[in-house]
């Protein structure tokens, strides 16, 4: 492999006029060595709002962003399809639009493709908008028990990059990272954590907001054991545990928090698995909450 690594960035948006200017002014900020940003491929599935005129603006001041526009929502699954068959680098990376980036997730994310084996890469999130949610508290303590578990048994989300060997991921997926997990992994790739690749993603305002998000995930697992026989590592229930233990260890004053949020888990994790099995709902086009 050359010293550089040529790198794709696809995002995906749906009426993100709010947010879109913040995450093109993040990746713009990035420092990198190895890696080279050859593209950024924005991809807006059926905006109505000034998402697609501020694509477009941006477009103009740089030659690498691209615009892919979805007159209506297909599913995010479908949006990175799109993205997957535009993409012209080694490595392609796909990022959510209301997300930030740290000055160097771009190269932290990267680095681990020098090693051939490795086929995927998942980054650090880190909630950002703690302090504005009903859940914030729980939402962080989610992202830092993801962080233990990861450690150990890498689950890649909210922001991954991948090498480009998959053509396509099923339309049907509603936990894109998830299936691109799995079909890396079965043409013999290995899976890793990048945890100074940090990403701020942001929390769901309510309790209901983030059950909503949470039982989607949740079906959405629930299809993937289906179809490809496969978990991603938090939904293992011993990884959970020793990371739950872990952090009780540590931070035995938080209880409160941890208790709230194993009952918010398991009670979101029991209306996806009712979604799923009982409904036959698999959510892979779903509501927007706010953020």
């Amino acid at each position: 492999m050359d010293k550089k690594i040529s790198v794709s960035i696809g995002i995906f948006a749906h009426n993100e006029e709010n947010n879109i200017k913040k995450i093109l002014n993040s990746i713009e900020k990035q420092k990198t060595d190895i890696a080279k940003i050859k593209e950024i491929m924005i991809v807006s599935s059926g905006s109505t709002d000034k998402t697609d005129k501020l694509i477009r603006q941006f477009s103009k001041k740089d030659k690498r962003i691209k615009f892919l526009q979805q007159f209506k929502r297909e599913g995010k699954a479908s949006a990175i399809n799109l993205f997957i068959r535009n993409s012209h680098a080694q490595i392609l990376v796909i990022i959510s639009s209301d997300l930030r980036l740290h000055s160097e997730s771009i190269e932290e994310i990267t680095l681990p493709f020098i090693k051939q084996e490795v086929g995927m890469v998942g980054a650090h999130p880190i909630p950002c908008n703690t302090q504005q949610s009903e859940v914030g508290k729980e939402v962080a303590l989610l992202w830092h028990l993801h962080h233990l578990v990861s450690l150990h048994a890498p689950k890649c989300g909210e922001m991954v990059a991948f090498r480009s060997v998959v053509r396509s991921i099923p339309k049907q997926s509603a936990v894109d990272e998830a299936t691109l997990e799995v079909l890396l992994k079965l043409i013999g790739f290995k899976v890793v954590y990048a945890p100074r690749a940090i990403v701020f993603n942001k929390a769901a305002k309510t309790v209901n907001d983030f059950i909503l998000q949470r039982r989607r995930i949740y079906a959405g697992h629930l299809w993937l054991q289906n179809n490809y026989h496969y978990q991603v590592s938090t939904m293992n229930s011993k990884n959970n545990f020793e990371a739950i233990l872990t952090y009780f260890q540590k931070n035995p004053e938080e209880i409160i928090i941890l208790i709230k949020l194993i009952i918010l888990e398991i009670y979101s994790r029991f209306l996806g698995w009712v979604d799923y099995n009982i409904l036959g709902k698999n959510p892979y086009i779903w509501k927007m909450v706010e953020r």
